[in-house]
């Protein structure tokens, strides 16, 4: 049983909702709410409608959403240059020199490019110069990579002092942690170099995270959703992304699992009144 479901399940004891298991390695569950059953399949739950989950892990969507909502580095995305032609109307530029020139045109090097629909810090790259901004667009195209995406993203860097991965439930701020604890500028799969998730327990931080975040509820309501937060060097707060399914892994390894639990309650009971 991976930790998702078991917190699921821990979250459904407290409260007293009913649950069956449906595999055998007892990872997909359906919970008995007031209205029927809701299904959870891993990190995979009811507490977002279709189209709150698809924004959530579409990134170039969730910059157009927000750009002028919350602080979030500036962001350009390209198509395939070599899509089927059916497609042609939807890319922004016809070939790698155009989308450089772009880059060049609208933002500083170094810049971040990365797939679209990417998770755990696959094809994301720190690309200091034109040369390896091309070679990081052509690994994104490249048809025959189980990581190929045909939207790539170019991305403004900030450089970062702390990011943060900041847990809500239906609006409800509940927990954060700061993703590793290296003073690295671009600290891509922190999990994988020995670093720890250190659990946000300064009152002001937290509070800080929660009021950065705020006004997205109002533009987005999402029942279930982790911010990424990095602070730059001078203190400001930008949004990287939205995960709609997030894991607690990391974070359970080195600090308490309550906090999960305490956040699957606090969703299963707004879910069952909705």
């Amino acid at each position: 049983m991976e930790n998702n479901i078991k917190c699921l399940i821990q979250a459904c004891d407290a409260v007293g909702f009913e649950y069956e298991f449906i595999d055998l390695d007892q990872n997909f569950v359906r919970v008995k709410m007031d209205k029927g059953w809701q299904y959870f399949e891993l990190n995979k739950t009811a507490f977002n409608s279709e189209v709150a989950f698809c924004i959530c892990g579409d990134k170039s969507h969730t910059y157009q959403l927000l750009k002028d909502v919350v602080r979030v580095p500036k962001t350009l995305d390209f198509l395939d240059f070599n899509v089927a032609a059916k497609y042609s109307q939807y890319k922004h530029c016809n070939s790698i020199a155009a989308a450089l020139a772009r880059i060049d045109e609208e933002l500083e090097y170094p810049v971040v490019v990365k797939r679209n629909k990417g998770a755990l810090g696959n094809n994301v790259f720190l690309c200091h110069d034109a040369i390896e901004a091309e070679t990081a667009l052509k690994e994104i195209f490249n048809h025959h990579s189980k990581s190929y995406d045909y939207l790539a993203l170019a991305q403004e860097f900030v450089a970062t002092k702390a990011e943060y991965r900041l847990l809500c439930a239906y609006g409800e701020p509940m927990f954060a942690y700061r993703r590793g604890n290296a003073a690295a500028s671009f600290n891509v799969k922190y999990w994988e170099n020995g670093e720890q998730a250190i659990h946000v327990t300064d009152e002001g931080l937290f509070k800080q995270l929660a009021d950065f975040v705020a006004p997205i509820h109002n533009e987005f309501p999402m029942g279930w959703v982790g911010y990424d937060i990095i602070v730059d060097d001078k203190d400001d707060m930008y949004l990287i992304e939205l995960n709609a399914s997030p894991q607690f892994n990391n974070f359970i390894e080195t600090n308490s699992i309550e906090p999960v639990i305490d956040l699957y309650k606090k969703a299963l009971q707004v879910l069952n009144q909705t």
